[in-house]
């Protein structure tokens, strides 16, 4: 079980932010991480 941390975001708040967050370049390697 993943601990919770008070800055961790809920998936609520995360799609509120999700627009602002830069979109992944094309060609290259995929992202290794996921934002969510």
């Amino acid at each position: 079980m993943a601990t919770s941390y008070p800055d961790n975001l809920t998936r609520e708040q995360f799609e509120l932010i999700e627009p602002l967050l830069p979109a992944a370049k094309p060609g290259g390697r995929r992202r290794e991480v996921d934002l969510w």
